[in-house]
């Protein structure tokens, strides 16, 4: 069987310029080969470009190969294929602008193709903010590549050496005789490039030449315009959540209504006389409706009778009973403790010692475009329309899943909502692969709003316990850190035996993740330490809506959270200004090899600069109007990027209601791509953070989630953005010229540390100290009048 198929803007462009002949409609005719025809394996990157629309098999295009990476068309342009996918952040700009630059053609005569499995190199997806970091590298090696082997072309058709030669734009001149000239298209000449790469994985690509010294780029550092912006201010763009095939059908999920439950029976008949219906799919305690239209799965998902029984036991305990259960729960695993010193006999002796307690609910994705996918089984093959953040990982689980040959599936990326860890597991994509495969037709699934919010994959939930000492001067001297996080049977990406139906189909992996509970990220010299943490578990590890996975930055809000405010709380009882205390704590502390600790000297400066941060401690002396304002800042890095954080409240203390005013954010990322694509993402990580710290929390009792939609479960809201957002990108590299700038991650670090600021700049207003988030109003009003505040 053969369906339409809407290709993607870049594809239909990349086609085009393979074979200018081909119409839209000749795209669009049909999922077939007629896309691409007779030759196309003699053109450039034809070998990747003839899989675009065809039958299958669908084999890994091979990284080695350089026509995988880049296609130069007879137009002179050129297309970059590239293994990630872009969460809305403008990744795929910044990698044509780093393409551009070591190609040397101009950023307006490229297009980028990202996460096909059947077009691009398999470089993992998205994740953990390397798509810059990590996988530019071999972008940019490629491109030097090819730029090599064009200019050895050229050289030849202009008998020049290639010394004497100067490219720009995609031409190439001897610099003595500019009115001579070659362009790329006209070295192809049709042919490809055949030029083998090296690299022991896809990591490590490269070709012979080299990557251009820093201060030869000209199109990276510039705020080249996002080209997928347009097309989403307009309308036209075609997401994930619009495809549509000939003869598709729609399913919906009916998930047990208490956690835990075993499907007994269904009534068939209850959805008989459902206009459209064509199956109920069960498998296990997995459930599913069909029907030909989508309005009609979502009748018969709510109309179908399932009997289920419930567990024999609490799954977990409410949301209110969470602290407790998980201070008192054995450990499944442990780690540490870490020792510095002789922490026991440093607190023993110090001048003071303070100790506190806090916790971090468990936090959901919430996104606000639900899960949804597509899945065509035609042709024996099975081709997945999805937004999943890491397309290839979602085709090998997929395939292991259905127990089919991995060459018989490919996933198609297409832009979407959700990512940051919630695309990794990708629920819906093995779900629609499924029916697809069940059913012999396209099925589209897309999850309900409750079903959302309540069976998303969340943000593990935190206990901690510190205590610190404090010498006679308020230096600190001794610290001890514990953390407990809910963490045990952590999701994996796109895994065939953990993903929701395999596990509500009763398959399970030999054994449980084990989960992680992280330890502080900063550079503060602490000459007595002890770190210790530890994973617990609930009742229920499978088949729970209280199933932990990624979130952005998946532990790091939690526990920076909780030693940022600590540092504060310290930094208080040493009378001390807070700034002041944690800058001479880092500078007390050794540089490692990236140069963190002068890069967080550097950003913590010029956070404290633009704020016009003056030097006092906290907190300050309280207002006595209504309105008690404050400042409050944390500082953390994630893996090798630095941020400081300030934020500025007003706290009512009628109401208890917190405004963040003002957020101000120092970011060194090293080498910046793109200037206002970077304040963008800085920005918006930040505004995450902040519905983070206000907001969001997943309520329970002892057998659902209550928390299942907008009302029950708010997010950041119009009225709570801050008056005013300063990004300041930082480069405190010791040597900011040099010419091996690298560029790091800014997908969360800016993320982090903002509950931790939101909390500091709340007590620096009120005096009260909050040890848990989110700060609602009704959870501060509380505490101010606990605290007469």
């Amino acid at each position: 069987m053969s369906t339409a198929l809407a290709l993607p803007e870049a594809v239909e462009d990349a086609l085009r310029r393979v074979n200018p002949s081909l119409s839209r409609r000749s795209f669009l005719k049909s999922s077939g080969a007629v896309v691409v025809s007779v030759g196309i394996g003699a053109i450039p990157g034809g070998n990747v470009l003839a899989q675009a629309g065809g039958r299958g098999p669908y084999p890994d295009p091979d990284f080695r190969q350089l026509d995988t990476w880049i296609v130069i068309h007879p137009d002179n342009t050129a297309t970059f294929f590239v293994g990630k996918t872009d969460g809305g952040q403008g990744t795929g700009t910044a990698f044509r602008q780093m393409m551009c630059d070591e190609l040397d053609i101009a950023y307006d005569k490229t297009r980028l193709v990202m996460g096909r499995t059947d077009m691009t190199p398999d470089q993992g997806g998205s994740g953990g903010s390397d798509a810059i970091e990590r996988d530019g590298w071999p972008m940019r090696r490629v491109a030097a590549e090819a730029r090599r082997v064009l200019l050895e072309l050229g050289s030849e058709h202009l008998d020049a050496p290639v010394a004497e030669l100067t490219v720009r734009d995609g031409v190439i001149s001897p610099a003595s005789d500019p009115s001579r000239s070659v362009t790329y298209a006209e070295l192809i000449g049709g042919k490809r490039f055949d030029v083998t790469l090296t690299g022991r994985d896809i990591d490590a690509t490269t070709g012979e030449a080299a990557v251009k010294p820093v201060n030869e780029l000209r199109v990276v550092g510039q705020s080249v315009r996002r080209y997928d912006i347009p097309a989403k201010v307009d309308g036209s763009l075609t997401w994930a959540v619009d495809m549509k095939l000939p003869g598709m059908l729609h399913a919906r999920n009916v998930r047990p209504p208490f956690a835990g439950a075993r499907l007994r029976g269904i009534d068939e008949s209850s959805v008989a006389d459902v206009p459209g219906f064509v199956r109920v799919v069960s498998r296990g305690n997995y459930v599913a409706v069909v029907c030909e239209r989508e309005e009609q799965a979502i009748q018969a998902a709510r109309q179908l009778k399932v009997d289920w029984a419930p567990p024999a036991e609490a799954p977990f305990p409410s949301s209110a009973g969470l602290f407790d259960y998980i201070r008192n729960a054995t450990p499944t695993s442990s780690r540490g403790p870490e020792v510095t010193g002789d922490p026991d006999a440093a607190l023993a002796s110090a001048a003071t010692v303070i100790e506190a307690d806090y916790e971090v609910p468990f936090q959901g994705h919430t996104a606000i475009g639900p899960a949804h996918a597509l899945a065509d089984p035609s042709d024996n093959q099975l081709t997945i329309y999805s937004n999943d953040m890491k397309s290839y990982g979602l085709r090998r689980g997929v395939a292991e899943f259905l127990g089919l040959s991995p060459e018989r599936v490919r996933v198609i990326y297409m832009d979407g909502p959700q990512v940051y860890g919630r695309t990794a597991a990708d629920d819906v994509g093995f779900e629609a692969a499924f029916l697809a495969h069940e059913l012999g037709r396209p099925v589209r699934v897309q999850w309900m709003r409750h079903e959302e919010t309540a069976w998303d994959t969340k943000g593990p939930a935190y206990t901690f316990k510190l205590r610190g000492g404090l010498d006679a001067e308020g230096r600190l001297v001794a610290l001890e850190y514990e953390a407990r996080a809910v963490d045990y049977n952590h999701i994996g990406y796109n895994e065939p035996d953990t993903v929701l139906i395999a596990q509500l189909m009763g398959i399970r992996p030999d054994k449980p993740a084990e989960g992680r509970a992280e330890t502080p990220s900063v550079l503060y010299a602490i000459p007595h330490r002890r770190i210790t943490a530890h994973v617990v578990a609930l009742p229920l590890i499978w088949e729970t809506p209280l199933r932990t996975g990624n979130l952005r930055d998946p532990n790091g809000p939690q526990v920076t959270f909780a030693f940022e405010s600590f540092i504060d709380e310290l930094a208080a009882a040493a009378k001390a200004d807070p700034a002041k205390f944690r800058l001479d704590m880092i500078a007390a502390s050794p540089e490692d090899r990236v140069f963190r600790r002068a890069r967080s000297l550097a950003a913590l400066r010029a956070a404290l600069e633009v704020y016009g941060w003056d030097e006092r401690p906290s907190p300050k002396p309280r207002d006595s109007g209504p309105i008690l304002t404050g400042r409050g800042l944390a500082y953390t890095y994630r893996s090798n990027t630095v941020v400081a954080t300030i934020a500025e409240v007003e706290v009512n203390r009628e109401t208890g209601r917190v405004w963040v005013k003002r957020l101000v954010c120092a970011h060194d990322c090293g080498l910046v791509i793109n200037p206002e694509g970077l304040r963008r993402t800085v920005e918006c990580g930040m505004l995450h953070g902040l519905s983070r710290a206000l907001w969001e929390e997943v309520q329970f009792d002892t057998e659902k989630v209550l928390s299942v939609d907008w009302a029950t479960h708010p997010s950041l809201r119009h009225s709570d953005t801050p008056e005013t957002i300063d990004v300041v990108l930082v480069n405190g590299d010791p040597n900011p010229n040099r010419p091996d700038l690298p560029h790091y991650g800014a997908g969360e670090a800016s993320h982090k540390p903002v509950i931790a600021a939101v909390a500091n700049a709340i007590h620096d207003a009120t005096g009260v100290r909050l040890r848990r988030p989110p700060f609602r109003k009704e959870r501060v009003l509380a505490a101010l009048r606990a605290a007469e505040a």
